[in-house]
């Protein structure tokens, strides 16, 4: 894509900006916050649905540090707290439902081991929980979250969720409430991880697939496919508190971790929507601009952004652009796309890490 070419809408305003170009810089083996200079330190990681691997990227310099095998049908991509390890969640082809979890070794950039789930097929949705040994995952099929040991792929706990078509899930920032969404059911499942209660639903809108929850645990963010908004919840109350119109396709959320915004992507109008997250206004809406769209872009004339992970400082948001094969960086400050790096084919999942590179390449 020409990052020149970019509009951004605040308000009611519309300016031409121009992106800043990534500058390519040392790594350093270790984890580190973001740089002053005003470039994220850290990792990028992608999931590539068409070519079955993940890509490991230099979030400073977009340059690519490696592309390593996953199983068939990556989808989703989990950030261990401290950054080591990255969880790509293996869906499976249509034909054959997948049932593993790839984990990467960040800093050294290669597979580290590879989960079996067992019966559990259709892994979807991750999140690590607090302390990292142990990694929530959903499960389609069984329609549950799965509790399972990172280091060994033993299944902890199952959690049934009471939906159908349970799909991504957000965890708070304690570990101790889940939420899912249940493309299905038309709900959103809320729990304890390692609780033993049932799963509370509630009602939402029609085939929500996307979900974000705040860092307090209080609020939930639920996009739908099909009605095309997104439904914000209380969940102290279980019921819905309002609803965002105005999508093509709100595919993924994600609220920074200081509580302040929440980020949405949508495919559909290939727009990425910063909202306040207090008084659920629009911030600004970034275009992304349909000038080097692949083959395999999923809808026509869009670069399709898609998966979204905030930094660690609230300050960047890493998207995926399925129709350009791209992840692109923005200033979540400036409301501005500051620089992209080339993934695999049909990147859809991303996460972020502080961790850096320990070769030094």
């Amino acid at each position: 894509m020409s990052l020149a070419s970019q509009t951004v809408s605040l308000g009611t305003r519309r300016h031409l900006v121009l992106a800043m170009a990534a500058v390519c810089c040392a790594l350093m083996p270790a984890a580190a916050p973001a740089q002053p200079s005003g470039k994220p330190a850290g990792t990028i990681v992608t999931s590539n649905m068409n070519d079955n691997t993940a890509s490991v990227i230099d979030a400073a310099s977009g340059r690519v540090l490696a592309t390593l095998p996953t199983g068939t049908g990556p989808h989703e991509v989990a950030i261990s707290h401290d950054g080591r390890w990255a969880a790509v969640s293996n869906y499976g082809s249509r034909q054959a439902p997948g049932n593993s979890i790839t984990i990467i070794d960040v800093a050294r950039h290669t597979v580290a081991r590879t989960l079996d789930l067992g019966e559990h097929r259709r892994p979807h949705g991750m999140a690590f929980l607090p302390g990292d040994s142990l990694l929530a995952v959903t499960s389609e099929v069984s329609q549950a979250i799965l509790i399972v040991n990172a280091r060994n792929g033993a299944i902890v706990r199952v959690r049934p969720t009471g939906g159908r078509l349970t799909h991504m899930l957000a965890v708070s920032a304690d570990g101790q409430r889940m939420v899912t969404a249940n493309i299905g059911s038309g709900t959103i499942s809320v729990l304890r991880p390692l609780g033993a209660e049932s799963a509370t639903t509630i009602g939402v809108a029609a085939a929500p697939e996307g979900i974000a929850i705040a860092p307090d645990g209080h609020t939930a963010w639920a996009g739908s496919d099909r009605d095309s908004v997104v439904v914000v919840v209380d969940l102290d109350r279980a019921q819905p508190i309002d609803t965002l119109r105005g999508f093509g396709l709100p595919y993924r959320l994600a609220v920074t971790p200081d509580g302040r915004k929440t980020v949405i992507t949508d495919p559909v109008r290939a727009e990425v929507r910063i909202v306040d997250a207090a008084t659920r206004r629009a911030l600004a809406t970034l275009h992304i601009a349909s000038d080097s769209l692949v083959s395999t872009a999923e809808i026509p004339g869009s670069p399709s952004p898609e998966g979204v992970t905030i930094s660690r400082d609230s300050r960047w948001a890493f998207v995926t652009l399925q129709g350009e094969n791209r992840v692109i960086t923005i200033d979540l400050e400036a409301a501005r796309i500051v620089s992209s790096a080339p993934t695999g084919t049909w990147s859809d999942g991303v996460g972020f890490s502080i961790v850096t590179s320990a070769t030094g390449e």
